[in-house]
């Protein structure tokens, strides 16, 4: 996995509204995507919203991502992380958090609207 296709596969999706969504249940933002960056471990993405405002909204690097027409998927599944080892994969499951993430062992869809 390199994550210089990642980049490309972001580069894509600059200048086109999308929509980012937990699984397709749960929508999370929406707005023109003006520049991403990385910053240490998340991807910072500058979304335009529909007041004309720049917001910025931090995402981990994934797991593993898939790419689709118009669309980025993005596994940050415990599946995923521990990649068939058990032993990874139970201690992953017996982490005691005090709060744990939204993206917690789900997919995030950006997708071009």
């Amino acid at each position: 996995m390199r994550f210089e296709n990642l980049e490309n596969d972001l580069t894509r999706l600059l200048l086109h509204n999308i929509v980012i969504y937990i699984n397709p249940e749960k929508h999370i933002k929406k707005g023109k995507l003006k520049l991403f960056s990385v910053k240490e471990f998340y991807y910072v993405l500058t979304l335009e919203n529909e007041k004309n405002e720049l917001k910025d909204y931090e995402l981990p690097m994934p797991f593993r991502w898939e790419v689709k027409h118009d669309h980025i998927i993005f596994d940050y599944s415990l599946k995923s992380f521990t990649k068939n080892n058990e032993f990874v994969a139970f201690k992953s499951k017996v982490l005691n958090f005090k709060k744990k993430s939204k993206l917690y062992n789900n997919i995030v869809v950006l997708s071009a609207v």
